[in-house]
């Protein structure tokens, strides 16, 4: 199996709305798998999987064998995990995995991203606000396509807080500047 192979299955599964079968079906390509792409990265794709089936519990043991199998994956099975342990109130537990990626000094604004959404999702405002302060700071030097995402997320925090308007907002306001004349540039 390919990355593409599994890109069509994700892709048949939104058309048809059977997740638990996707779930099932990643679960078989990783307890067999011998490709290209890893067996964590199909535990990873299982619990995704699972999780929009509604099933919490197997998502989150979809995604602990992920992160026992330790293979490479294309995002972070720990938050991933503390998505599902949110879901299933068992929010010290995932808490302690976000403490342990903080730990880890993410170096990839993706992973500032991915923590922010999901903190924004549990209501914790303040913490989505700093880690996305935190990956703009990062995609700045590092990966200026991430921006635009981390900057956006910080914006829903600081109005959802009542903060003042800052240089983050002014930041967006250019990329969305840049975005908009774009098209118009092909044009000229």
């Amino acid at each position: 199996m390919t990355e593409d192979d599994l890109d069509d299955l994700e892709f048949e599964t939104l058309r048809t709305g059977d997740h638990a079968a996707a779930a099932t079906r990643f679960i078989e390509l990783a307890d067999t798998a011998s490709g290209d792409v890893s067996r964590a990265d199909l535990l990873l794709r299982a619990g995704e999987q699972w999780q929009h089936a509604g099933d919490h519990e197997k998502a989150a043991e979809a995604y602990r064998r992920a992160l026992e199998d330790g293979g490479e994956t294309y995002g972070d099975p720990r938050i991933y995990l503390a998505g599902a342990l949110f879901e299933l109130n068992h929010t010290d537990e995932a808490r302690a995995l976000i403490d342990q990626v903080r730990a880890g000094d993410p170096k990839d604004p993706e992973v500032f991203r991915a923590v922010a959404e999901l903190l924004h999702e549990q209501g914790d405002l303040a913490g989505a606000h700093d880690w996305s302060t935190e990956g703009a700071d990062l995609a700045r030097s590092t990966d200026p396509d991430a921006l635009e995402g981390l900057l956006r997320i910080r914006y829903r925090c600081r109005l959802d807080l009542g903060r003042p308007e800052d240089e983050y907002d002014a930041l967006l306001d250019d990329l969305l500047k840049k975005t908009d004349e774009a098209p118009d540039e092909q044009f000229r």
